[in-house]
């Protein structure tokens, strides 16, 4: 076996011995320290080691060839990265090597033909760790998080129209860094492992199916010679099968794409469809409906099943048709269009053989300009949600239609509309879920502010649905219907409001919430479809039509199309993409491209082997008592983290699983570290997070219980409202927050909250009006504040602060909350005026030397004493006894010191169970037991200690559940230990 060391030399050794046996010792001539390296060869003779060094070079060398002094020489100096080599690899035959550098280049260069230059690839965002030669492909993996297919053009020769970019880039891994990559003999599946904790698999054997650039994986469909002045103005794909077009000359014609070769078929010619026509097909096939420039409704027939018939519906050409399933596979719902004129809605019944259509409703438009152009229809609650170019989403509740009198048309307003839901770009797919869709999505990353529901809505779910738009995001929406039994007719359309990014809309008999918001691309999103409980999201990007798979974040299929602003069209039978076809116009002819990759097996079942954590640090963990225990005796373990890659994750502790865990809601909405997370009951469940740049946010935890013993429960995660920023240094950060229910009735909460520029903050949190109001603040450390924890004894609240200076403050401030709390109305017409300054605490001690990094205080004993126990910078442990007596509050005896409780620095302490945890930077978890010692105050004595797999550990939390207690730490990753549970 040889060994090459970072300094550039080798050893060989040969290990059939039973201790392994020094045979061989050379050193390069070139001493430099190595950040990679590589060997190839199997025989002294034969061996070759490439060192990549931190002077940004490849340095070639053997070990058997040496100069006079003993030292291996050089042969080869490949030179031209501009940053340290971070990686090495040879071809099967040595004939080309390739390297990776910081400098975010790959760089291939050929050894055996000198003439050729090295071939150089740039398009990873951040370093480089590796790269493979895999036949004729290039896979790296980077710090960007993403993994990238390369053409090797040493190999093969760039098409026409190839750039020589990345081929193929597969983003699936949180946050930052791909560390790992490996690929299988077949050379058909890519494996990486990703500092987050996650393994994907990757089809590169896919590669050639979902990358489609050239005409010859496309099919033509020209018209026939006799039309040869003719051209495809629009059409439409049925069921993976028809394609009916409309032509320029007023021609509509049909195509059976099973039959070859492939014959246009007149069905109508009509002059009105003549340079215009809209077009739009049922999801059953069963019907075409087009629009012409005179806005006259044509329903056709692509299977012949009865005649084309045509009605007059707008006094103006046709903007858009939309055509909507029922329950009823007879009867289909048509939304029309016309330019600058009305909305009308028909229900089209095809039970008899000559169908009938009847115009029920004309939905009148705002005051504000409005362009519907893509539509949602939740059946149930026959609800009709509009999208429109300006961005606006416009709601309505449509009356019964056995309530519409024949030959009338009943005029509606909408219940709710909301602008620039996109921005100013347009909503171009409006998606509803349906009663019977299961939908599997990715960690959503949640938007939205919420309203107080009674107890009948709040087990509503009321209307899911999602809506995409050229801003290149989609967003989930959840409306909620107040009265589902009665449709109250719309008096005065309300005026619209701009969509802040954080909005909750209420109207008189709807609520409307915005609970997942995401960009997938550069380019537009067009459309949008649920298959197999997957969310499939279309759109443009460049020259490419894509679809994006939602939940396993990655591009399925992208056809080179010319770009957006084109007729184009779809039809996609499953999730996989399997059985489906796409089409477009492009130079005046329809293109298709047929894709059944049915029989092409990818090798694997599920992309994801191991689902992902934190991509960073983790710097907050709390345990979340959401659900209570039911009769049998069963409760969820529900837990939230956050952490230097900004994510906010909630999971559930799922014993019986691979990982142990599963991922509710991932959601990242801070710009910066989430370092404290906070919980809260009152009239809802409230989550609080904090952390750099004084950003402070509120959650709304919805938690469901799952119809199974030990399944998943239901949670949802709405963001409630953001805190202000006082603070006139941008780089203060909020070190430590607490919280209590200060009148859970009416949904008042206490946030205690400290700072980096040495700041006490409290701040009062209401959520029937969704605002955070300044209680009092002040400062007397003087220096960074690092913790603040509560504790209620006897129906009084204290708080405990500690700092980098080593000392503990006691503050007693509950008269003064609980008056100005009386009069919360007034405190938030000031929200960023305090009530009242902290002035001196009612008692301090010091118990460490340097930074007080882990405060816990609970009450101990008896309604007249306090336990508080400390860790700090200086590897302390410390535990005190306070002992209450009316306004009087006193130390029993001295604080009790472990100076050498650990080896390092003490980032967290809870007390649980008559029991004291810690951990520390030194990896370890100890368990102290707490000693009273009557009037002497208390003692600690280790009980306990484990050493714990995760790097640096920097917050912990403990629970009690099922007859044990569960402690979690967490920093690079997250470990738990159970211990059981005193009687």
């Amino acid at each position: 076996m040889t060994f090459v060391y970072a300094h550039n030399y080798a050893e060989i050794y040969d290990l059939k011995t039973s201790v392994p046996e020094l045979l061989y010792t050379v050193q390069c001539e070139v001493r430099c320290i190595l950040y990679s390296a590589r060997i190839f060869g199997h025989t002294l003779p034969t061996l070759i080691i490439a060192s990549g060094t931190v002077f940004n070079e490849v340095h070639l060398w053997k070990p058997s060839e040496k100069n006079e002094r003993g030292d291996a020489v050089v042969y080869k100096n490949l030179t031209g990265h501009e940053g340290v080599i971070f990686g090495i690899r040879f071809n099967e035959d040595a004939s080309q090597i390739l390297s990776v550098s910081d400098d975010r280049t790959i760089r291939v260069w050929p050894l055996d033909d000198e003439t050729k230059e090295p071939v150089v690839l740039f398009g990873h965002t951040s370093r480089i760790w590796d790269c493979q030669f895999v036949d004729e492909y290039l896979v790296s993996i980077s710090e960007d998080s993403t993994c990238r297919v390369w053409k090797n053009t040493l190999i093969v020769e760039l098409e026409e129209d190839e750039s020589g970019d990345c081929i193929a880039c597969w983003e699936g891994h949180a946050s930052k860094n791909v560390w790992s990559c490996a690929i299988n003999p077949e050379h058909q599946i890519v494996a990486t492992g990703g500092q987050d904790s996650g393994i994907r698999l990757w089809s590169l054997a896919s590669i050639k199916n979902n990358k489609i650039d050239s005409e010859d994986d496309l099919v033509a469909f020209p018209l026939s010679e006799d039309r040869k002045k003719d051209n495809i103005r629009n059409f439409v794909m049925v069921k993976n099968r028809w394609i009916v077009a409309a032509t320029t000359d007023g021609y509509i014609l049909k195509c059976d794409t099973t039959v070859l070769p492939h014959e246009w078929i007149e069905i109508q010619h009509d002059e009105s469809y003549r340079n215009y026509a809209i077009m739009k097909n049922s999801e059953c096939g069963r019907v075409v409906v087009v629009g012409n420039i005179r806005g006259d409704l044509v329903i056709i027939s692509p299977t012949e099943a009865f005649q084309p018939f045509k009605i007059p519906a707008h006094k103006q050409k046709l903007f858009e048709i939309f055509v909507e399933s029922t329950t009823d596979i007879n009867i289909l719902n048509i939304i029309s269009n016309g330019y600058n004129d009305s909305v009308l809605f028909h229900r089209l019944d095809l039970s008899t053989p000559t169908p009938t259509i009847r115009t029920l409703f004309n939905l009148e438009m705002p005051a504000e300009r409005t362009t519907v152009m893509s539509l949602g229809y939740a059946e149930e609650e026959n609800v009709l949600i509009c999208g429109s170019r300006e961005s606006a989403l416009l709601i309505y509740r449509l009356p019964s239609h056995t309530s519409v009198p024949e030959g009338t048309i009943i005029s509606l307003k909408p219940n709710l509309q909301l602008r620039r839901s996109h921005g100013k770009q347009a909503i171009t797919s409006v998606l509803v879920k349906k009663s019977k869709d299961d939908i599997e999505l990715a960690e959503p990353t949640d938007e939205e502010e919420d309203v107080v529901m009674d107890d009948t809505e709040e087990n509503n779910d009321g209307i899911i649905f999602w809506t995409t738009g050229r801003d290149g995001c989609f967003i989930q929406y959840r409306l909620r219907i107040k009265n589902n039994n009665q449709v109250e007719p719309v008096e005065e359309t309300q005026l619209g409001i701009a969509s802040q990014g954080d909005t909750v809309l209420t109207g008189h008999d709807m609520i409307l919430e915005k609970i997942y918001r995401n960009r997938v691309t550069k380019g537009t999103l067009e459309g949008s479809l649920l298959l197999d409980g997957q969310l499939l999201l279309l759109g443009f990007f460049r020259k490419n039509l894509f679809v994006y798979n939602e939940k396993n974040n990655f591009v399925m299929v992208a056809i080179n199309c010319g770009g957006g602003h084109r007729r184009w069209g779809f039809a996609i039978e499953d999730a996989k993409l399997n059985k489906s076809s796409f089409a477009f116009i492009r130079k005046e002819v329809l293109y298709a491209y047929f894709r059944d990759t049915s029989s092409i097996s990818e090798g694997f079942k599920d992309s994801i082997l191991q689902g992902n954590y934190h991509g960073r640090e983790v710097r907050a963990l709390r345990f979340l008592p959401l659900l209570p225990v039911d009769e049998n005796g069963n409760q969820p373990m529900l837990f939230a983290t956050g952490g230097e890659d900004t994510i906010l994750r909630i999971q559930q502790y799922m014993p019986g699983t691979a990982s142990g865990y599963d991922t509710h809601v991932s959601i990242r909405k801070h710009t910066t570290v989430i370092k404290n997370i906070d919980y809260s009951q009152g009239i809802s469940s409230l989550l609080f997070t904090s952390g750099g740049l004084e950003e402070f946010k509120c959650w709304k935890i919805e938690a469901t219980p799952s119809k199974s013993p030990d399944g998943l429960v239901n949670l949802n995660c709405l963001e409630v409202a953001s805190c202000y920023t006082l603070s006139e240094d941008i780089e203060s950060r909020i070190m430590d927050t607490t919280v209590f229910a200060i009148d859970a009735k009416r949904g008042l909460h206490i946030i205690g909250a400290v700072y980096s520029d040495a700041m006490i903050r409290f701040w009062l949190f209401n959520e029937l009006t969704r605002k955070f109001s300044l209680v009092a603040d002040g400062t007397w450390h003087a220096k960074c504040i690092l913790q603040i924890t509560h504790v209620v004894l006897a129906g009084h609240i204290y708080f405990f602060t500690s700092a980098t200076d080593g000392r503990i403050a006691m503050w007693d401030i509950h008269e003064n909350l609980y008056a100005s709390v009386e009069n919360n109305v007034a405190l938030e017409l000031e929200p960023t005026k305090a009530a009242f300054r902290l002035s001196e605490p009612v008692l301090y001690y010091s118990a460490h030397m340097s930074g007080v990094n882990a405060l816990e205080a609970v009450s101990f004993k008896d309604d007249h004493h306090i336990l508080v126990t400390t860790g700090g910078e200086d590897n302390a442990v410390s535990s005190t006894i306070l002992e209450i007596q009316g306004q009087t509050v006193k130390l029993i005896g001295q604080p009790f010191i472990i100076p050498s409780a650990h080896a390092s620095s003490v980032t967290g302490i809870k007390y649980i169970d008559n029991s004291v945890f810690t951990t520390s930077t030194d990896q370890r978890l100890n368990k102290w037991q707490v000693n009273d010692l009557e009037n002497q105050g208390v003692s600690l004595t280790l009980v306990d200690a484990a050493y714990m797999d995760v790097p640096d550990p920097s917050a912990l939390d403990a629970v009690a559940f099922n007859g044990n207690v569960h402690v979690a730490i967490t920093g690079i990753g997250l470990q738990s230990v159970r211990y059981p549970q005193q009687a």
